[in-house]
């Protein structure tokens, strides 16, 4: 798996996330759309997600560009639980 396809991961789950705690932004995002991300700052990215999306896109089917700005500083995890594996 591409470095790509990896940071492509995590941002689909942090736009997410989001997107459940910004339910304005996800009643204008139309059903079946094609979404492509484009991130500041990462311009390779932002060619490749941009080409491999449109190369894969369904006949008429909507695009909507999501132009993340700004992260936030901290973890999205709350807790975590840590164990030890004896060798």
């Amino acid at each position: 798996m591409s470095n790509y396809t990896n940071f492509l991961g995590m941002v689909s789950t942090e736009f997410n996330r989001y997107v459940m705690e910004n339910e304005k932004l996800a009643a204008r995002i139309p059903a079946n759309a094609l979404v492509i991300f484009q991130i500041d700052g990462e311009d390779k990215f932002n060619n490749w997600h941009k080409k491999t999306s449109l190369k894969n896109r369904e006949t008429n089917q909507p695009i909507i560009y999501i132009y993340v700005k700004k992260w936030r500083k901290h973890s999205s995890i709350e807790e975590v639980n840590l164990t030890e594996v004896q060798t």
